[in-house]
């Protein structure tokens, strides 16, 4: 199998002791005068340059370990026991490369090499030989065979180890940095949405208090308009009228607090009773005819839908009284199986080009948060109609109503 991967300072530092080791021996063949006197030169030198021909795949980067290992078996084991035939004693040539091999072996390798290179070459070199003064030769070359053997796969096994303790810190140190960056961000990502949440809430506020205070000031208005007519000729009205009047006030006020600290609004009861409530109040503070009316089964409805269509009423009843100076306003709350619509209609003076401003907008908004719309058709002397719609579930069982104030 072809292994290419970055060389670490291990793998030069085995490189650079096995390349010397067999340019060691090689000077040693060419100075020993026993062995130039019985080997024959061209065999010798061959041998020894043979020696040489595993690093073909051994190399910076790259390496085949099963050929690496079988490559210096048939190079450095020739050699091996070709110079101690004619020496007479063990050569040594692969006492170091043992070191080496132990090293390279792994997976099913130990399985062979340890036997051929431990045992099988100490075992060759006494058999070739046969004149070993003692076994003790052949026990010395086993032990330091099997010496470096043992270290070399022991320096392996806590190589690799080291391999991928490096490995895992490296991960975890890219997946702390990738989390480092994901947190800074989810940190951006909150701030925006912080911005965000202030943004809305504050024009949440906005609208609660357009709703709220104009309704509230276009009542007191028009019943201060009322008094000063009645001030002359009926004091005790005037009077009782202004009254009314502060106390209207003083609701509107109470209003607008709690909207400030984000209360919903005071009333209580069904959607029908908040919108009558507030035709009748806004009939009496005006001297509006007002009359309203549910169709369809009542549906129990969550908080924000009873609230939206509370402000859109407001809205509605301010714009046909200021705007449309209307004397006349129909409510119809029609009640179908998937939506609830509110009917504003009125008598004023209408309008042909309908200029939205910051009422009909937070109006729109409201219906756009529950997936609801807003319809106005007006036209000039025709009166305006407004239609508000939301979605809503079928309801079990209900009742119509109708009042006129």
């Amino acid at each position: 199998m072809t292994e290419k991967t970055k060389w670490q300072w291990l793998d030069w530092a085995l490189y650079g002791v096995l390349a010397s080791w067999y340019g060691l021996a090689f000077i040693k063949t060419i100075l020993d005068p026993e062995l130039a006197e019985r080997a024959s030169w061209p065999v010798t030198g061959s041998l020894m340059l043979l020696c040489y021909l595993p690093f073909v795949f051994w190399r910076p980067g790259y390496i085949r370990r099963r050929w690496f290992l079988l490559a210096l078996l048939l190079t450095s084991g020739p050699a091996e026991l070709y110079l101690s035939l004619q020496t007479g004693k063990a050569a040594g040539i692969l006492t170091l490369p043992c070191l080496v091999i132990g090293f390279f072996s792994r997976g099913r390798s130990p399985w062979w090499t340890a036997p051929v290179f431990v045992l099988g070459i100490p075992l060759a070199d006494w058999l070739l030989v046969g004149d070993y003064p003692y076994v003790g030769d052949m026990i010395g070359q086993t032990l330091n065979h099997g010496l470096l053997y043992g270290i070399g796969y022991a320096i392996q096994r806590i190589w690799r180890t080291h391999l991928r303790t490096k490995r895992l810190y490296e991960e975890n140190l890219r997946q702390y940095e990738l989390i480092r960056e994901q947190n800074a961000a989810l940190a951006q990502y909150a701030g925006q949405v912080e911005k965000l949440t202030l943004l809305e809430e504050r024009n949440r506020l906005a609208r609660e208090l357009h709703d709220t205070v104009g309704h509230t000031f276009t009542s007191v208005i028009m019943g201060m308009d009322a008094v000063s007519y009645l001030l002359a000729s009926a004091p005790d009205k005037a009077a009782a009228k202004l009254e009314v009047l502060r106390n209207v006030t003083r609701r509107g006020l109470e209003e607008v607090r709690k909207s400030i600290h984000q209360i919903a609004p005071p009333e209580e009861g069904t959607l029908y009773e908040q919108l009558e409530k507030l035709a009748r109040e806004f009939s009496a503070h005006t001297g509006t005819r007002i009359r309203i009316e549910t169709v369809g089964v009542e549906t129990d409805l969550p908080q924000t839908a009873v609230l939206t269509m509370v402000r859109c009423l407001q809205e509605s009843l301010t714009n046909a009284k200021r705007h449309g100076e209307a004397s006349s306003v129909e409510i119809v709350l029609a009640y179908q199986p998937a939506q609830l619509q509110l009917y504003v209609v009125d008598n004023g003076t209408g309008t042909g080009e309908l200029v939205a401003g910051f009422g009909l907008g937070a109006m729109k908004e409201r219906l756009a948060s529950l997936n609801g719309s807003l319809d106005i058709r007006s036209q000039p002397d025709g009166g305006t109609t407004v239609v508000c719609t939301v979605p809503v579930r079928p309801a079990a069982a209900g009742a119509g109503n109708k009042g006129e104030q």
